[in-house]
Protein backbone atom coordinates (compact mmCIF):
# COMPACT_ATOMS: atom_id res chain seq x y z
CA UNK A 1 0.00 0.00 0.00
CA UNK A 2 1.22 3.88 -1.29
CA UNK A 3 2.05 6.17 1.88
CA UNK A 4 -0.24 8.55 2.37
CA UNK A 5 -0.99 11.23 5.21
CA UNK A 6 -3.89 11.24 8.11
CA UNK A 7 -7.44 12.59 7.63
CA UNK A 8 -10.58 13.43 9.76
CA UNK A 9 -11.59 10.29 8.03
CA UNK A 10 -8.73 7.98 9.69
CA UNK A 11 -9.84 9.21 13.16
CA UNK A 12 -13.52 8.90 12.68
CA UNK A 13 -13.40 5.50 11.63
CA UNK A 14 -10.63 3.95 14.38
CA UNK A 15 -12.51 5.35 16.70
CA UNK A 16 -15.55 3.91 15.98
CA UNK A 17 -13.93 0.38 15.04
CA UNK A 18 -12.11 0.40 18.81
CA UNK A 19 -15.36 1.57 20.79
CA UNK A 20 -17.27 -0.94 19.10
CA UNK A 21 -15.00 -3.90 20.10
CA UNK A 22 -15.66 -5.66 23.28
CA UNK A 23 -12.44 -6.62 24.05
CA UNK A 24 -10.69 -2.85 23.87
CA UNK A 25 -8.88 -1.76 26.30
CA UNK A 26 -11.41 1.42 26.40
CA UNK A 27 -14.26 -1.10 26.84
CA UNK A 28 -13.47 -3.41 29.33
CA UNK A 29 -11.74 -0.58 30.90
CA UNK A 30 -14.34 2.42 31.01
CA UNK A 31 -17.37 0.51 29.72
CA UNK A 32 -19.59 3.50 31.19
CA UNK A 33 -17.67 6.27 29.38
CA UNK A 34 -17.12 4.02 25.79
CA UNK A 35 -20.63 3.82 25.69
CA UNK A 36 -21.65 7.39 26.38
CA UNK A 37 -19.01 8.54 23.72
CA UNK A 38 -19.38 9.63 20.22
CA UNK A 39 -17.52 11.22 17.18
CA UNK A 40 -18.23 12.82 13.90
CA UNK A 41 -16.41 14.31 11.06
CA UNK A 42 -17.01 18.01 11.43
CA UNK A 43 -14.83 19.91 9.08
CA UNK A 44 -11.68 18.83 6.41
CA UNK A 45 -9.09 18.57 9.22
CA UNK A 46 -11.60 18.53 12.37
CA UNK A 47 -13.50 16.00 14.45
CA UNK A 48 -15.85 16.99 17.30
CA UNK A 49 -15.50 14.09 20.12
CA UNK A 50 -18.00 14.11 22.42
CA UNK A 51 -17.93 12.31 25.90
CA UNK A 52 -21.02 13.44 28.23
CA UNK A 53 -19.85 11.01 30.89
CA UNK A 54 -17.47 11.44 33.53
CA UNK A 55 -15.63 14.16 31.96
CA UNK A 56 -12.26 14.08 33.34
CA UNK A 57 -12.17 10.21 32.65
CA UNK A 58 -13.30 10.25 29.59
CA UNK A 59 -10.77 13.50 28.62
CA UNK A 60 -7.81 11.29 29.17
CA UNK A 61 -8.84 8.00 27.90
CA UNK A 62 -10.64 9.09 24.65
CA UNK A 63 -9.30 12.29 24.15
CA UNK A 64 -5.31 12.00 24.91
CA UNK A 65 -5.72 8.95 24.29
CA UNK A 66 -4.60 6.82 27.29
CA UNK A 67 -7.12 4.00 26.69
CA UNK A 68 -5.22 2.93 23.90
CA UNK A 69 -7.24 4.73 21.43
CA UNK A 70 -4.62 3.96 18.16
CA UNK A 71 -5.38 5.48 14.70
CA UNK A 72 -5.55 2.02 12.12
CA UNK A 73 -6.13 3.20 8.13
CA UNK A 74 -9.36 1.78 7.64
CA UNK A 75 -8.09 0.08 4.32
CA UNK A 76 -5.49 -1.71 6.73
CA UNK A 77 -7.88 -2.64 9.15
CA UNK A 78 -10.27 -4.38 6.35
CA UNK A 79 -7.68 -6.11 4.45
CA UNK A 80 -6.05 -7.73 7.57
CA UNK A 81 -8.95 -7.48 10.43
CA UNK A 82 -6.50 -8.61 12.74
CA UNK A 83 -4.36 -5.85 13.68
CA UNK A 84 -2.54 -7.02 16.70
CA UNK A 85 -0.18 -9.10 13.91
CA UNK A 86 2.53 -6.74 14.67
CA UNK A 87 3.54 -7.22 10.74
CA UNK A 88 0.11 -5.48 9.71
CA UNK A 89 1.38 -2.05 12.00
CA UNK A 90 0.82 1.05 10.02
CA UNK A 91 1.05 4.22 11.95
CA UNK A 92 2.55 7.83 12.02
CA UNK A 93 5.37 6.76 14.27
CA UNK A 94 8.96 7.89 14.44
CA UNK A 95 9.99 4.31 14.20
CA UNK A 96 8.78 1.45 12.39
CA UNK A 97 8.48 -2.15 13.89
CA UNK A 98 10.72 -4.41 10.81
CA UNK A 99 11.44 -7.34 13.02
CA UNK A 100 10.24 -9.51 16.35
CA UNK A 101 11.47 -12.58 17.36
CA UNK A 102 9.36 -13.75 20.73
CA UNK A 103 11.33 -13.81 23.57
CA UNK A 104 14.37 -11.96 22.30
CA UNK A 105 13.70 -8.71 20.52
CA UNK A 106 12.29 -6.24 18.60
CA UNK A 107 13.91 -3.81 15.76
CA UNK A 108 12.75 -0.70 14.63
CA UNK A 109 13.69 1.31 11.91
CA UNK A 110 13.49 5.35 11.29
CA UNK A 111 10.53 6.02 9.53
CA UNK A 112 11.94 8.31 6.89
CA UNK A 113 8.92 10.48 6.17
CA UNK A 114 8.00 11.08 9.70
CA UNK A 115 6.29 14.63 10.72
CA UNK A 116 7.89 15.54 13.50
CA UNK A 117 10.71 18.33 14.05
CA UNK A 118 12.91 19.14 17.41
CA UNK A 119 10.54 21.57 18.64
CA UNK A 120 13.20 23.47 21.12
CA UNK A 121 17.07 23.91 21.77
CA UNK A 122 20.15 23.85 19.49
CA UNK A 123 18.12 21.18 17.35
CA UNK A 124 15.13 23.57 16.92
CA UNK A 125 13.91 22.31 13.18
CA UNK A 126 15.67 18.78 12.92
CA UNK A 127 14.11 16.17 11.82
CA UNK A 128 13.23 13.65 14.23
CA UNK A 129 13.70 10.81 14.68
CA UNK A 130 17.64 11.02 15.65
CA UNK A 131 18.77 7.79 15.93
CA UNK A 132 18.20 5.53 12.77
CA UNK A 133 16.98 2.16 14.78
CA UNK A 134 16.12 1.26 18.09
CA UNK A 135 16.48 -2.32 19.09
CA UNK A 136 14.48 -3.46 21.97
CA UNK A 137 16.04 -6.75 24.14
CA UNK A 138 13.86 -8.72 25.71
CA UNK A 139 16.02 -10.42 28.61
CA UNK A 140 13.63 -12.11 31.42
CA UNK A 141 16.95 -12.77 33.77
CA UNK A 142 17.71 -9.51 35.28
CA UNK A 143 20.88 -10.71 36.14
CA UNK A 144 22.25 -10.89 32.58
CA UNK A 145 20.08 -7.58 31.58
CA UNK A 146 22.20 -6.13 33.95
CA UNK A 147 25.15 -7.66 33.28
CA UNK A 148 24.62 -5.83 29.55
CA UNK A 149 24.29 -2.87 31.31
CA UNK A 150 27.58 -2.60 33.08
CA UNK A 151 29.15 -3.84 29.87
CA UNK A 152 27.73 -1.28 27.58
CA UNK A 153 25.82 -3.53 25.35
CA UNK A 154 22.40 -1.84 26.91
CA UNK A 155 22.39 2.08 26.80
CA UNK A 156 19.33 1.77 28.91
CA UNK A 157 17.95 -0.10 31.53
CA UNK A 158 14.38 0.77 33.20
CA UNK A 159 12.43 -0.36 36.23
CA UNK A 160 15.61 -1.86 38.75
CA UNK A 161 14.74 -1.66 42.37
CA UNK A 162 17.03 -0.39 44.94
CA UNK A 163 19.03 -3.91 45.77
CA UNK A 164 19.94 -4.09 42.09
CA UNK A 165 20.33 0.07 41.88
CA UNK A 166 23.17 -0.72 44.78
CA UNK A 167 24.84 -3.30 42.61
CA UNK A 168 25.42 -0.53 39.43
CA UNK A 169 26.44 2.25 41.50
CA UNK A 170 29.11 0.00 42.54
CA UNK A 171 29.83 -1.74 39.79
CA UNK A 172 29.07 1.00 36.82
CA UNK A 173 29.72 4.40 39.05
CA UNK A 174 29.41 6.31 35.32
CA UNK A 175 25.71 5.17 34.79
CA UNK A 176 23.19 8.43 34.73
CA UNK A 177 20.13 7.71 36.58
CA UNK A 178 16.23 8.89 37.45
CA UNK A 179 14.10 7.58 40.48
CA UNK A 180 10.28 6.45 40.38
CA UNK A 181 7.45 5.82 42.01
CA UNK A 182 4.88 3.38 40.14
CA UNK A 183 1.08 2.47 40.35
CA UNK A 184 0.50 0.13 43.48
CA UNK A 185 0.21 -4.06 43.81
CA UNK A 186 -3.35 -4.03 45.77
CA UNK A 187 -5.21 -6.91 47.35
CA UNK A 188 -9.01 -6.00 46.02
CA UNK A 189 -11.68 -7.65 48.07
CA UNK A 190 -15.02 -8.01 46.57
CA UNK A 191 -17.25 -5.47 48.16
CA UNK A 192 -20.81 -6.12 45.92
CA UNK A 193 -21.22 -9.66 46.93
CA UNK A 194 -23.30 -9.74 49.84
CA UNK A 195 -22.00 -12.94 50.90
CA UNK A 196 -18.10 -12.38 51.16
CA UNK A 197 -16.68 -11.30 54.71
CA UNK A 198 -15.11 -7.97 52.42
CA UNK A 199 -18.68 -6.40 52.65
CA UNK A 200 -18.11 -5.64 56.66
CA UNK A 201 -15.76 -2.57 57.25
CA UNK A 202 -14.46 -4.31 60.13
CA UNK A 203 -12.96 -7.31 57.97
CA UNK A 204 -11.12 -4.91 55.79
CA UNK A 205 -9.64 -2.10 58.53
CA UNK A 206 -8.84 -6.26 60.17
CA UNK A 207 -6.61 -7.13 57.61
CA UNK A 208 -4.92 -3.77 57.37
CA UNK A 209 -4.04 -3.89 60.78
CA UNK A 210 -2.55 -7.60 60.35
CA UNK A 211 -0.40 -6.34 57.53
CA UNK A 212 3.29 -4.90 58.66
CA UNK A 213 3.41 -2.39 56.25
CA UNK A 214 6.89 -0.93 58.29
CA UNK A 215 8.07 -4.21 58.28
CA UNK A 216 7.73 -4.62 54.81
CA UNK A 217 9.18 -1.84 53.69
CA UNK A 218 12.10 -1.98 56.08
CA UNK A 219 13.28 -5.17 55.42
CA UNK A 220 11.58 -6.22 52.16
CA UNK A 221 12.47 -3.21 50.45
CA UNK A 222 15.38 -2.20 52.63
CA UNK A 223 13.42 0.98 53.17
CA UNK A 224 13.27 2.35 49.39
CA UNK A 225 9.54 2.32 49.73
CA UNK A 226 6.27 4.04 50.32
CA UNK A 227 2.94 2.36 52.41
CA UNK A 228 0.50 5.47 51.88
CA UNK A 229 0.51 4.99 47.80
CA UNK A 230 -3.23 4.36 47.40
CA UNK A 231 -5.82 5.88 45.74
CA UNK A 232 -3.00 8.31 45.05
CA UNK A 233 0.31 8.58 46.19
CA UNK A 234 2.86 11.47 46.47
CA UNK A 235 4.04 12.16 42.80
CA UNK A 236 0.12 13.55 42.22
CA UNK A 237 -1.58 16.88 43.57
CA UNK A 238 -4.53 14.94 45.26
CA UNK A 239 -1.77 13.00 47.88
CA UNK A 240 -2.19 13.78 51.31
CA UNK A 241 0.65 12.40 53.50
CA UNK A 242 0.24 10.26 55.92
CA UNK A 243 0.81 12.08 59.38
CA UNK A 244 -1.61 14.66 58.06
CA UNK A 245 -4.27 11.99 57.78
CA UNK A 246 -7.07 11.78 60.66
CA UNK A 247 -6.00 9.69 63.49
CA UNK A 248 -8.51 6.72 62.31
CA UNK A 249 -6.56 6.60 59.08
CA UNK A 250 -2.97 6.43 60.48
CA UNK A 251 -4.21 4.03 62.83
CA UNK A 252 -4.57 1.23 59.86
CA UNK A 253 -0.94 1.17 59.13
CA UNK A 254 0.33 0.57 62.51
CA UNK A 255 0.47 -3.03 62.60
CA UNK A 256 -1.58 -4.10 65.46
CA UNK A 257 -2.98 -8.02 65.29
CA UNK A 258 -4.28 -8.28 68.48
CA UNK A 259 -7.11 -5.51 67.75
CA UNK A 260 -7.22 -6.78 64.18
CA UNK A 261 -8.28 -10.35 66.53
CA UNK A 262 -10.94 -8.15 67.93
CA UNK A 263 -12.33 -6.75 65.16
CA UNK A 264 -12.67 -10.22 63.56
CA UNK A 265 -14.84 -10.95 66.44
CA UNK A 266 -16.83 -8.40 66.31
CA UNK A 267 -17.66 -8.84 62.38
CA UNK A 268 -18.59 -12.96 63.43
CA UNK A 269 -15.18 -14.67 62.74
CA UNK A 270 -13.61 -15.24 65.79
CA UNK A 271 -11.46 -17.88 64.23
CA UNK A 272 -10.58 -15.92 61.28
CA UNK A 273 -11.36 -17.29 57.96
CA UNK A 274 -10.37 -18.92 55.15
CA UNK A 275 -9.89 -16.89 51.58
CA UNK A 276 -8.88 -17.24 47.61
CA UNK A 277 -6.87 -14.87 46.46
CA UNK A 278 -5.99 -14.58 42.92
CA UNK A 279 -2.37 -14.37 42.08
CA UNK A 280 -0.71 -14.24 38.26
CA UNK A 281 2.15 -16.64 37.91
CA UNK A 282 5.21 -14.36 38.27
CA UNK A 283 7.67 -15.54 41.23
CA UNK A 284 7.79 -12.02 42.66
CA UNK A 285 4.22 -11.35 43.38
CA UNK A 286 4.12 -14.70 44.87
CA UNK A 287 6.78 -13.64 47.02
CA UNK A 288 4.56 -10.65 47.97
CA UNK A 289 1.55 -12.98 49.35
CA UNK A 290 3.67 -14.84 50.80
CA UNK A 291 4.53 -12.34 53.26
CA UNK A 292 0.88 -11.19 53.65
CA UNK A 293 -0.29 -14.69 54.22
CA UNK A 294 2.50 -15.42 56.89
CA UNK A 295 1.25 -11.72 58.90
CA UNK A 296 -2.77 -12.74 58.07
CA UNK A 297 -2.31 -16.20 59.56
CA UNK A 298 -0.89 -14.71 62.71
CA UNK A 299 -5.03 -13.24 63.43
CA UNK A 300 -6.37 -16.46 62.14
CA UNK A 301 -7.06 -15.48 58.46
CA UNK A 302 -5.73 -17.73 55.91
CA UNK A 303 -4.77 -17.07 52.58
CA UNK A 304 -4.75 -19.38 49.98
CA UNK A 305 -2.83 -18.82 46.87
CA UNK A 306 -5.14 -19.03 43.17
CA UNK A 307 -2.20 -18.67 40.80
CA UNK A 308 -2.93 -18.05 37.07
CA UNK A 309 -1.00 -17.92 34.06
CA UNK A 310 -1.32 -14.78 32.31
CA UNK A 311 -4.12 -15.59 30.10
CA UNK A 312 -6.31 -16.64 32.49
CA UNK A 313 -5.51 -13.92 35.01
CA UNK A 314 -5.89 -11.34 32.53
CA UNK A 315 -9.89 -12.77 31.93
CA UNK A 316 -9.98 -12.10 35.64
CA UNK A 317 -8.02 -8.58 36.54
CA UNK A 318 -9.04 -6.77 33.94
CA UNK A 319 -12.59 -7.62 31.89
CA UNK A 320 -15.22 -6.63 34.88
CA UNK A 321 -13.00 -8.70 37.60
CA UNK A 322 -14.96 -12.21 37.67
CA UNK A 323 -13.29 -13.24 40.81
CA UNK A 324 -14.17 -15.11 43.15
CA UNK A 325 -13.02 -13.70 46.51
CA UNK A 326 -9.51 -11.41 46.51
CA UNK A 327 -7.25 -10.79 43.46
CA UNK A 328 -3.57 -9.40 43.40
CA UNK A 329 -2.90 -6.79 40.85
CA UNK A 330 -1.41 -3.83 39.87
CA UNK A 331 -3.40 -0.32 39.43
CA UNK A 332 -2.09 2.58 37.59
CA UNK A 333 -1.69 5.84 38.70
CA UNK A 334 -2.72 9.30 37.20
CA UNK A 335 -4.46 12.62 38.10
CA UNK A 336 -7.52 11.52 36.56
CA UNK A 337 -7.89 8.84 38.29
CA UNK A 338 -7.55 10.27 41.18
CA UNK A 339 -9.95 12.68 40.06
CA UNK A 340 -12.95 10.85 38.67
CA UNK A 341 -12.49 8.13 41.87
CA UNK A 342 -11.79 5.58 38.81
CA UNK A 343 -10.45 3.27 41.32
CA UNK A 344 -13.54 3.57 43.73
CA UNK A 345 -16.43 4.11 41.41
CA UNK A 346 -18.61 1.85 38.89
CA UNK A 347 -16.59 -1.79 37.01
CA UNK A 348 -14.04 0.77 36.14
CA UNK A 349 -10.45 -1.24 35.03
CA UNK A 350 -8.88 0.22 37.82
CA UNK A 351 -11.78 -0.55 40.78
CA UNK A 352 -10.85 -4.17 41.29
CA UNK A 353 -12.98 -4.23 44.48
CA UNK A 354 -15.83 -3.06 42.89
CA UNK A 355 -16.67 -0.15 44.95
CA UNK A 356 -19.53 1.69 44.92
CA UNK A 357 -20.43 -1.04 42.11
CA UNK A 358 -22.89 0.45 40.38
CA UNK A 359 -22.94 3.85 40.98
CA UNK A 360 -24.89 5.06 44.04
CA UNK A 361 -24.11 2.07 46.28
CA UNK A 362 -21.92 3.86 48.36
CA UNK A 363 -23.76 7.65 48.41
CA UNK A 364 -21.45 9.61 50.04
CA UNK A 365 -18.88 8.49 47.12
CA UNK A 366 -20.99 9.18 45.01
CA UNK A 367 -22.56 13.03 46.28
CA UNK A 368 -18.62 13.39 46.19
CA UNK A 369 -17.96 12.11 42.17
CA UNK A 370 -21.47 14.04 41.23
CA UNK A 371 -20.53 17.45 42.94
CA UNK A 372 -16.51 16.73 40.91
CA UNK A 373 -18.01 16.16 37.86
CA UNK A 374 -20.04 19.68 37.51
CA UNK A 375 -17.02 21.76 38.51
CA UNK A 376 -14.92 20.24 36.15
CA UNK A 377 -12.23 21.98 34.23
CA UNK A 378 -14.73 24.80 35.79
CA UNK A 379 -13.10 24.99 39.27
CA UNK A 380 -10.39 22.79 39.38
CA UNK A 381 -9.51 23.98 43.13
CA UNK A 382 -12.80 22.66 44.42
CA UNK A 383 -12.73 19.51 42.38
CA UNK A 384 -9.13 18.86 44.03
CA UNK A 385 -10.15 19.70 47.26
CA UNK A 386 -13.82 17.06 46.71
CA UNK A 387 -10.87 14.88 45.16
CA UNK A 388 -8.91 14.82 48.87
CA UNK A 389 -11.93 13.87 50.95
CA UNK A 390 -12.82 11.21 48.61
CA UNK A 391 -9.30 9.41 48.98
CA UNK A 392 -8.92 10.40 53.09
CA UNK A 393 -12.68 8.30 53.06
CA UNK A 394 -11.53 5.26 50.64
CA UNK A 395 -8.49 4.71 53.15
CA UNK A 396 -10.60 4.74 56.21
CA UNK A 397 -12.99 2.75 54.49
CA UNK A 398 -9.78 0.16 53.67
CA UNK A 399 -11.40 -1.02 50.40
CA UNK A 400 -8.17 -2.58 49.52
CA UNK A 401 -4.78 -3.93 51.62
CA UNK A 402 -2.44 -2.05 49.52
CA UNK A 403 1.22 -3.30 49.15
CA UNK A 404 4.06 -1.36 50.07
CA UNK A 405 5.29 0.38 46.62
CA UNK A 406 9.30 0.16 46.21
CA UNK A 407 11.05 3.01 44.43
CA UNK A 408 12.52 1.80 41.12
CA UNK A 409 15.52 3.36 38.78
CA UNK A 410 16.13 3.93 35.28
CA UNK A 411 19.53 3.82 34.20
CA UNK A 412 21.29 5.19 31.15
CA UNK A 413 24.96 5.45 29.79
CA UNK A 414 26.05 9.31 29.02
CA UNK A 415 26.35 8.79 25.43
CA UNK A 416 23.08 8.40 24.99
CA UNK A 417 22.16 11.89 24.78
CA UNK A 418 19.05 14.43 24.96
CA UNK A 419 17.84 11.82 28.02
CA UNK A 420 17.08 12.47 31.17
CA UNK A 421 14.96 9.10 32.70
CA UNK A 422 11.65 10.36 30.82
CA UNK A 423 10.56 6.62 29.73
CA UNK A 424 11.38 5.05 26.26
CA UNK A 425 8.48 7.10 24.33
CA UNK A 426 10.60 9.98 24.09
CA UNK A 427 13.51 8.22 22.47
CA UNK A 428 13.22 9.83 19.40
CA UNK A 429 15.00 12.92 20.36
CA UNK A 430 17.77 10.69 21.54
CA UNK A 431 21.10 9.71 19.86
CA UNK A 432 24.08 7.59 20.63
CA UNK A 433 27.54 9.62 21.12
CA UNK A 434 29.59 7.07 19.24
CA UNK A 435 32.70 9.44 19.97
CA UNK A 436 31.87 9.38 23.68
CA UNK A 437 31.04 6.09 23.84
CA UNK A 438 34.14 4.98 22.45
CA UNK A 439 36.43 7.01 24.80
CA UNK A 440 34.63 5.50 27.55
CA UNK A 441 36.11 1.82 26.65
CA UNK A 442 32.78 0.77 24.98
Amino acid sequence: MASRGVTADDVVSSFNRIIRAPAAWITTGQPQVSKSATIEKTGPWEVTLRTPVELMTAFVWLAQGAGFARLYPPEVAARYGDMADWRNAVGTGPYMLVDYVPGSQLLYKKNPIYWGKDPIGPGKGNQLPYADSLRELIIPDLSTAYAALRTGKLDLQMGAEKVDAQSLWKTAPRLEYQKYLAGPNLIAMRQDKADKPFKDIRVRQALMLATDFQTIKRDYYGGDAEIDVWPTNKNLVLYVSLDKMPAAVQELYKYNPDKAKQLLKEAGYPSGFKTLIVVQSVAQRIDELSIIKDQWAKVGVELVLDIKDPGTYSRLAIAGHPYEEMLYRNVGMAIAQSLMQASTRNPAIWNPSHVNDPAGSIPYLEDLFQQQDKLMFADMDKVIELGKEANRFAMEQAFVVPFPTPYTYAFWWPWLKNYYGQGTGFLRYSWVDQDLKKSMGY
